[in-house]
């Protein structure tokens, strides 16, 4: 796949947009009275300094019998065998204006080389045919924001990530080259003591590589509050409330989702036991209005029998859609990661799934863990969609199969880390029954994968 440059009139303008913003904010900040130090003074002041930083990633996958929309050797778009590089820079600034001011400003330049797809590929039906690629979007307005802090309360506006706990329902999902849920939002939040609440309202953003995102190329409207509340030392209760809002959709005309549920922590003695239950509700209209009626529960649990050594279990559950029914079942994740859990291939996301998983950590250093898993997958409802089949599957088993992972981190140092992975699938009864049924574009072929991957950070005040 050819990488794409914006063309110079594009950029200048965007970037020029940028920058009138972070020296306007700054200038609006550091104006100096007539009765102000001297600008030498304000320098030695402690309270404000600048930061430059630098992240740069580059990743090798090799993926065999599948896609990223497709199951076996046969897919409708992509490559059933595929290897390529992916690249990507984030270059800025932060600035601690005062003490009660600061701000960022950076880019992102995400490029992907050898890929089987090409960007109309991923023109979304879900945003009105809005192209937003997942692994390429060069020279991109990244994270850049103005925060305002005093004492316990925090507030900050501007392209962001919003992450909560263990990401599972709010994430700021960053293996996917391009990154997935980037927010335009404002966001506030109160923390006293071992507690904290934070409300934020927003838009995610979608990755046009043709186009540079200031005020357009949005996908979801949002709004939430979540918190921390610490029950006891070793029990933490984090609830969450938020909102789901799209009306420019090619298959529908308007989704309006609630979703409302809790995390539970508790951490005692090496064991730790992490679940997380949501329900979601509200309405999605075609030609009629259904009601949506779903809900998502995991369950994660580990022991630590030293500090090299540990071992856990995993379930998850999304309910999917029964297509008997008027309403809409399917549980549609909410804002998690769909590439932290759920195996390393990234044929699962939280919705419409059963997962059965064993997991291991090995840390032979403090800076090497060794990690395995074993998934075994299930459709709640095998006829609603997985992947880019719509209608699910076309078989009377529900078992999607079974995965192994291994992957390897080494934290070289605080600059440099290194990940290696390698991965298994073995199709189920299910997709060995529908290829065998002639369903189009899937076949059951074993599929495999494996990446290396490294990553550098560095920054320096001045």
């Amino acid at each position: 796949m050819r990488t794409k440059m914006r063309s110079a009139g594009i950029v200048t303008t965007a970037g020029g947009t940028m920058l009138f913003l972070a020296a306007a904010g700054a200038s609006a900040l550091e104006i100096p009275s007539a009765a102000a130090a001297p600008a030498a003074q304000a320098e030695a002041d402690p309270a404000k300094k600048t930061e430059f930083f630098l992240e740069l990633r580059g990743r090798a996958e090799y993926l065999d019998n599948f896609n990223d929309k497709y199951y076996g050797a046969a897919p409708k778009s992509g490559d059933s065998s595929d290897s390529f590089l992916l690249s990507r820079v984030r270059v800025g600034l932060a600035r601690q204006f005062n003490e009660q001011f600061s701000g960022k400003a950076s880019l992102q330049d995400s490029r992907v080389f050898g890929w089987g797809f090409d960007d109309a590929d991923w023109a979304n039906s879900e945003f009105g045919g809005i192209v937003s690629n997942p692994q390429e979007d060069p020279l991109e307005l990244g994270e850049t924001w103005l925060r305002y802090q005093n004492g316990g309360l925090t507030a900050q506006a501007g392209r962001q990530l919003i992450g909560c706990g263990n990401s599972r329902i709010l994430a700021a999902s960053d293996w996917k080259n391009s990154g997935k849920w980037i927010w335009d939002a404002v966001k506030a939040r109160y923390q006293s003591g071992g507690h904290w609440a934070e409300a934020f309202y927003g838009r995610t953003m979608l990755h046009d590589p043709d186009l540079f995102s200031l005020d357009h190329r949005h996908g979801y409207d949002g709004a939430g509050l979540h918190g921390h509340v610490q029950l006891a030392e070793s029990l933490a209760a984090e609830p969450v409330l938020a909102t789901k809002h799209n009306d420019r959709s090619l298959d529908y005309q308007k989704k309006d989702l609630l979703y409302y549920g809790a995390r539970l922590l508790f951490e005692q003695n090496g064991f730790t036991a992490d679940s997380t239950y949501v329900r979601q509700t509200g309405s999605v209209t075609k030609e009629a209005e259904a009601d949506v009626d779903a809900q998502g529960f995991n369950l994660d649990l580990d022991y630590a029998f030293n500090p090299q050594w540990s071992v856990g279990a995993t379930f998850s559950y999304a309910s999917g859609d029964d297509k008997s029914t008027a309403d809409n079942e399917r549980f549609d994740g909410m804002y998690g990661a769909s590439d932290k859990y759920y195996g390393l291939i990234n044929l699962m996301v939280w919705s419409n799934l059963l997962d059965y998983g064993l997991t291991a950590e090995y840390r032979p250093a403090k800076n090497i863990t060794l990690r395995g898993e074993a998934h075994q997958f299930y459709a709640d409802e095998i006829s609603d969609k997985w992947l880019s089949y719509k209608n699910g599957l076309s078989s009377s088993s529900e078992q999607y199969g079974s995965e192994l992972d291994l992957k390897v981190t080494w934290k070289v140092n605080p600059a440099w880390t290194l990940l290696a992975a390698a991965s298994v699938f073995l199709p189920g009864d299910a997709i060995e029954e529908a290829a065998a049924g002639g369903q189009e574009f899937l076949t059951d072929d074993t599929a495999c994968s494996g990446f290396l991957q490294a990553a550098y950070k560095f920054s320096t005040e001045f």
